[in-house]
């Protein structure tokens, strides 16, 4: 077996070098195997990774972040111990339930902790009534100073002063106008509630802050956690540091009630595609042990909706991805099947010869493995790196056309494990294709080769025995059963989810298939009536050139069908563009029902005459406008009622105004049905 080893290499590098014109487009092939292979998993990876961070970026801060709360009972202890270790155990719970799996994935986290509410007093503008007295709550944030406030004038709240010593606080600029104090002033303040005659607790103004930046993400949530004035009340929360609040509020009113909120903040470039399902389950557990294990508790996830969305997005993008993936996987194993044959025939002289010295055929086979693995594996280590050359480029053209080079720039792009080895896959397929080429032409010995060189076969072993025509049934059958579904995607029947049928993705293959057979089917028949009608008037080189293809159309027939899967596959993927582009500007107008609409909450102006549609249409630009009214519903048939949605449209106007595509209608246009909704008596429009 040694033997034959090293006489395999030794064969395989003569041949490289003695015909390396031909060893070397075999190398291309093989190489573009392993590139195009590994092209497909990578740039999936990029477009999931880009559809991701796009999906997150767009995503309101209420969608991509998350709260967890918790409030005290009057079952926690009396005690400042027995308050601090409930506050703590709370905490404890949230960092190991919440926080720490969540910890990969988030770029911050706060804490904001609230009591109830403080009446105040000690100065004449906070000597009113209860009714409408100045309020407040004594509250305390992390991660807040100094980096997301600034200290207009004074300093911040650090630890608790002495004992009979007034507390420290900061408000912000707007509750220190609304309180007409300013630092160093002293207030009272009380519990509002759930006390009775509490003592007034001193309070010192140590500093007024103001935030450095109203508008960034960390304020989620909390933006009624600050100065306001309603028509009622004038609400200033008091800042100050934890140990203030635990040891000398809860110290003077034990039975105070407090409410702990823990903010989590995503990172929405951090988070990967292929983590989205951990994601997930990481999502569903934390919702399960919040709701299991935290008392008094609550929280707030749309994370998993937005995820779930990004799933079905991208499942809708990979489509055409996959399709070419397999149109091209396609063509590139016929590709490797000419190329193989064509190096096979050029040896059959030498193969023959290694059959009449007692070569078996398994032996000429391991020769011709030995050649493929030779040339596959540079292929395969070099492959995958050129694979990543070709996605950045795509990514920066397809990307950049489509306005989203902003989120394709941090992407990473780079060769992954799955990416190596369907590489790997690729060049095994080559290897695949030549040996069985080499096996296929070591059947025949020296004399059936020496016949088929001297009278080579006008058609293949399918044609031959007319094996083409029963394929060709069991194609336009699989095409029947594809065309019946009407479409890539499948629904599960137990989750309802979208999924992907890789199994009609051949579709499109099976039909170039088709046509192949189709091709060399005719091919033979045409070369040969074509020579004969032109032997009588041609000129001498034509009448000879048809006269060689007729006498062996193999090998020109499989060069037209080449041609003819690579020109199919530039069309279809010139047309993937406009295809796209238009899938995407009529998901758009899906989801927006017309060119432009607003959305209000309703009250007078969508009744009567004064409606909303009459006055946009008084607008430059506005060439007609419609008022629809969307709402919830109960059919009520036998005792049990249905709920759904309920959608009044305007139908005189609906049919120039809403987006609508023929198949929607089963061949109805939108103007047919709105004048089916028409009431058979006339309504008067004031009371429509």
């Amino acid at each position: 077996m040694t033997a034959l080893v090293r006489f395999a290499y030794t064969m395989a590098l003569r041949r490289a070098i003695s015909s390396w014109r031909l060893e070397s487009v075999l190398f291309g092939g093989i190489l573009l195997a392993v590139a195009l292979m590994a092209s497909g998993v990578i740039f999936s990876d990029l477009l999931s990774n880009a559809a991701l961070r796009h999906a997150l970026s767009e995503a309101e801060p209420n969608e991509a972040n998350f709260w967890v709360r918790s409030f005290s009972s009057q079952d926690d202890p009396r005690s400042v111990e027995g308050r601090r270790a409930a506050f703590e155990a709370r905490a404890a719970f949230t960092q190991d339930r919440v926080a720490a799996p969540f910890e990969p994935y988030l770029k911050n986290q706060s804490r904001y902790l609230e009591t109830a509410t403080f009446f105040f007093e000690g100065h004449p503008q906070l000597e009113l009534d209860n009714e409408v007295r100045p309020r407040g709550s004594v509250v305390h944030m992390t991660e807040l100073f100094p980096d997301r406030v600034r200290l207009v004038r004074g300093e911040w709240p650090g630890e608790p002063g002495g004992s009979g010593s007034p507390i420290n606080v900061a408000v912000d600029a707007f509750g220190a106008e609304l309180l007409e104090l300013d630092v160093g002033d002293v207030l009272g303040i009380y519990p509002a509630a759930s006390f009775t005659d509490p003592p007034a607790t001193p309070v010192r103004i140590a500093g007024v802050f103001e935030r450095a930046n109203p508008e960034d993400e960390f304020w989620y949530g909390t933006n009624s956690s600050f100065s306001r004035q309603d028509d009622r009340w004038v609400l200033v929360p008091l800042f100050t540091s934890e140990e203030i609040l635990i040891n000398n509020l809860l110290g003077a009113y034990p039975a105070l009630y407090t409410d702990t909120t823990w903010y989590f903040f995503l990172d929405r470039e951090g988070i990967r595609a292929s983590q989205v399902d951990a994601v997930q389950q990481i999502i569903a557990n934390a919702q399960r042990d919040v709701e299991i294990g935290l008392r008094n508790s609550s929280f707030f996830m749309r994370l998993d909706n937005v995820l779930r969305s990004f799933d079905e997005q991208l499942l809708l993008a990979r489509v055409p991805l996959f399709l070419v993936v397999f149109l091209v996987t396609g063509i590139l194993v016929y590709y490797l099947a000419l190329v193989a044959g064509l190096i096979v025939r050029s040896r059959t002289s030498e193969i023959a010869m290694l059959k009449s010295r007692g070569a078996t055929t398994l032996q000429v086979g391991f020769l011709g493995f030995g050649e493929g693995l030779l040339l596959a594996a540079p292929a395969v280590a070099i492959g995958p790196f050129l694979a990543v050359g070709v996605v950045k480029i795509l990514g920066n053209v397809f990307f950049g056309l489509g306005g989203g080079s902003e989120e394709f720039s941090g992407v990473p792009v780079g060769v992954t494990q799955e990416a190596f080895l369907l590489g790997l896959a690729g060049g095994v397929l080559a290897v695949a294709v030549f040996t069985i080429a080499t096996l296929a032409a070591a059947r025949h010995g020296i004399v059936e080769a020496r016949q088929s060189g001297a009278r080579p076969p006008t058609a293949s072993f399918l044609h031959r025995y007319y094996l083409d025509l029963v394929l060709l049934a069991l194609i336009g059958l699989l095409w029947w059963q594809i065309q019946s579904r009407g479409a890539f995607l499948v629904q599960s029947v137990g989750t309802q989810e979208l999924k992907l049928d890789y199994s009609l993705l051949l579709g499109p293959v099976l039909g170039l298939m088709a046509a192949g057979l189709v091709i060399m089917r005719v091919f033979p028949w045409f070369v040969a009536l074509l020579s004969r009608l032109v032997e009588p008037v041609g000129p001498s080189w034509l009448v000879h050139s048809l006269r060689h293809v007729a006498r062996d159309p193999m090998v020109p027939g499989v060069l037209i069908v080449l041609l003819t899967l690579a020109t199919a596959l530039g069309v279809m993927g010139s047309a993937f563009s406009a295809t796209l582009e238009r899938s995407q500007r009529e998901r758009a107008l899906y989801d927006a029902g017309a060119d432009l609409r607003f959305q209000h909450s309703g009250g007078d102006r969508s009744k009567g005459s004064d409606r909303l549609a009459a006055v946009a249409e008084d607008f430059q630009g506005v060439v007609a406008a419609s008022d629809v009214f969307r709402s919830t519903a109960h059919a009520t048939t036998t005792g049990f009622s249905t709920s759904g949605a309920l959608l009044a449209v305007d139908a005189d106007r609906i049919a120039d105004v809403a987006w609508f595509r023929h198949d929607f209608g089963d061949g109805r246009s939108l103007l047919e049905l709105a004048q089916a909704l028409q009431p058979k008596t006339p309504v008067d429009s004031a009371d429509a």
